[in-house]
């Protein structure tokens, strides 16, 4: 027994350092063999003008939607080329209001360059959830380019303008910006955060990113593929989607989009269950991304995305183990797993005055044991998806009304 219980630790303790420290040295290795080879990153054609729809979708954002249409209508790119359509699924707090409020405040210059863009705000009088929401409105959309972003991020004038350029390659069909937070609720959010980025980065240089960030990325009307009313990551799946069916994506760290919402630390919990569900399903929804004739792609996900689902329940086996051994061992295996015992209560209770290698490592505990409940509540038939949507809820099954310019 001591015997199988220490080759399910050893094996586990292999698959997270590989997960967590082998894979990324071994991508960033490779992404900048590519980069020397390739030389610098160009951006395409800079006069490349397609026509381009920003779509936001809001559910009770009211602290952030004022900020965001102001924000929007900073967008340099010709206004007969944009559209800016904005989406409020059944808010039940004052996000209504505060955007009709928001653009009948603006100055009259403002104004005439809002009425050029044609900004639409449109309202689903009840709750139908993200997903129903996205269907929806894509397929209603004719742009060559969809931006979407979410209502909390925010955007330079020339994002929009300067992300486009990537499309004159016609085998991009996504181009997501970096993601960066505005003020991170913990120390380890932000290290956390910064991992991603450099990991995507790496990712892109060798194939693709694997997945977006919600906050905002773009790819090509015409590669898009309505979602499974069930969802969970829809800035996962979508652009993954396009991904597989033969395109690139690109990440370019010169675009930035800003998180200005700090979350609490029961807020980054639950997202992070939701997350975990998320993987669990699109490990299993998308494993043609794991196809050999895309050999780095296929590496990555399954290195990254693919192993990422089930390393919860690696975790879980090398804990269980510990406790096995030290059940059947002597004095020396008891006192390690009393020891490992309090070192993880202790990093997830520590204050926040901690060590930043403690704050790293109790934010990478945390989220293990976010994970492991998402993914056991997706596998349990438990429904986790954003904005709490109806399941039965199809496109066309819902109508969202036009708001606001008030054609009455």
């Amino acid at each position: 027994m001591n015997t199988l219980l220490a080759s399910i630790l050893v094996t586990s303790m292999a698959l997270l350092i590989y997960h967590h420290l082998t894979y990324p040295i071994v991508v960033s290795f490779f992404a900048a063999a590519q980069r020397a080879v390739r030389g610098a990153k160009t951006e395409g054609a800079q006069d490349f003008l397609p026509s381009v729809t920003i779509l936001v979708p809001a559910h009770n954002e009211e602290r952030v939607i004022g900020p965001k249409l102001v924000n929007l209508l900073q967008t340099d790119y010709p206004a007969d080329r944009l559209a800016i359509v904005i989406v409020l699924d059944g808010c039940t707090d004052d996000t209504r209001r505060t955007s009709v409020d928001t653009l009948d405040s603006l100055p009259s210059q403002t104004q005439a360059q809002r009425a050029k863009r044609s900004l639409r705000v449109y309202e689903y009088p009840s709750n139908v959830g993200k997903v129903a929401v996205l269907n929806q409105q894509i397929s209603q959309i004719k742009s060559d380019i969809v931006v979407l972003s979410d209502a909390s991020a925010s955007l330079s004038s020339d994002a929009v303008r300067r992300a486009v350029n990537h499309f004159s390659d016609p085998k991009v069909g996504v181009v997501a910006p970096t993601y960066k937070l505005v003020r991170a609720g913990r120390e380890g959010e932000q290290a956390y955060t910064d991992y991603l980025t450099r990991l995507r980065r790496d990712e892109g240089e060798l194939d693709s990113p694997l997945g977006c960030h919600g906050a905002c990325y773009l790819f090509r009307r015409n590669l898009w593929q309505p979602m499974a009313a069930d969802t969970i990551n829809d800035d996962f799946i979508l652009p993954m989607q396009i991904i597989a069916g033969g395109y690139r994506g690109v990440y370019d760290t010169s675009i930035v989009a800003v998180e200005l919402e700090t979350s609490s630390r029961q807020q980054e919990f639950r997202r992070r269950v939701r997350l975990g569900a998320g993987n669990m399903q699109q490990s299993i929804r998308l494993a043609r991304l794991l196809n050999p004739r895309r050999p780095w792609l296929a590496f990555t996900f399954a290195s990254g995305k693919w192993l990422r689902a089930f390393m919860p329940f690696v975790a879980l086996a090398a804990v269980l183990a510990l406790a096995g051994l030290a059940a059947c061992g002597g004095p020396t295996e008891q006192i390690s797993a009393l020891c490992g015992g309090m070192a993880i209560a202790a990093l997830l209770y520590v204050g926040p005055t901690q060590p930043r290698i403690l704050a790293w490592a109790a934010y990478l505990i945390e989220g293990y044991a976010a994970s492991l409940v998402g993914a056991v509540m997706f596998l349990a038939g438990r429904r986790l998806s954003k904005w709490q949507p109806n399941a039965t809820i199809q496109t066309g099954d819902a109508t969202a009304n036009l708001i606001w310019p008030d054609k009455s």
